[in-house]
């Protein structure tokens, strides 16, 4: 795992810490993360043996990584948050990645972590919104809604305020892509919506884009 800084922006109002586990090389190529894709299983046509064994991967990572960062921050408490998809989906195939950090999340706190609070939950898409990742035409998926603005998080989800206010969020995403700003905007929403301090931590960090 490693640490890195978003520089803030019109998207983002302040810097903020950063923690990947490991780079995104790009799709198929030798060592990245491919089980990211599969999680997101877009067309429906994974298997379930394929996307528990996405999920499995991801678990061994995050049951690992939030602990390293709590301590490393020294922090007391936590609410462990969950950027939203880009669709309002409504299969649970295409929710894995939010599912496992909420399993992730109960096994810790069973485990001697009472201090992480789960609110995998308080961000939820309630508008289409373009899916970023996406650079071809995809047979069978309409990739509908903005691509990011400033604000974007704020008017396409509802955040439980109450579930933020005045605490340390970690907010875990899946791939960080820089110049994106989907992340970015997604932690100001969080500081809008009262959050004391937002750290982020995603899976894969996108190589090409440092």
């Amino acid at each position: 795992m490693e640490r890195f800084t978003l520089r803030k922006n019109d998207y983002l109002s302040r810097h903020t810490l950063g923690y990947f586990h490991q780079l995104y090389l790009g799709y198929q190529k030798p060592g990245n993360p491919d089980f990211l894709n599969t999680l997101k299983n877009m067309l429906n046509h994974y298997s379930n043996y394929q996307i528990e064994a996405a999920r499995q991967e991801v678990y061994d990572r995050v049951r690992k990584d939030l602990p390293a960062i709590i301590a490393e921050r020294e922090l007391d408490e936590v609410v462990v948050v969950v950027v939203p998809r880009s669709k309002v989906f409504k299969n649970p195939s295409q929710l894995g990645f939010r599912l496992t950090i909420q399993d992730c999340v109960r096994v810790l706190r069973n485990n001697g972590y009472p201090n992480i609070i789960d609110g995998t939950e308080c961000i939820k898409r309630h508008t289409d919104t373009k899916t970023t990742h996406l650079h071809k035409f995809l047979a069978g998926f309409y990739n509908t809604g903005h691509a990011p603005y400033v604000g974007i998080t704020k008017a396409t989800c509802h955040i439980d305020a109450d579930k933020v206010r005045g605490k340390t969020i970690i907010l875990v995403d899946d791939i960080y892509t820089k110049t994106v700003n989907v992340d970015e905007d997604c932690i100001e929403a969080l500081y809008k919506a009262g959050a004391e301090r937002v750290i982020l931590y995603v899976i894969g960090y996108t190589q090409h884009n440092n």
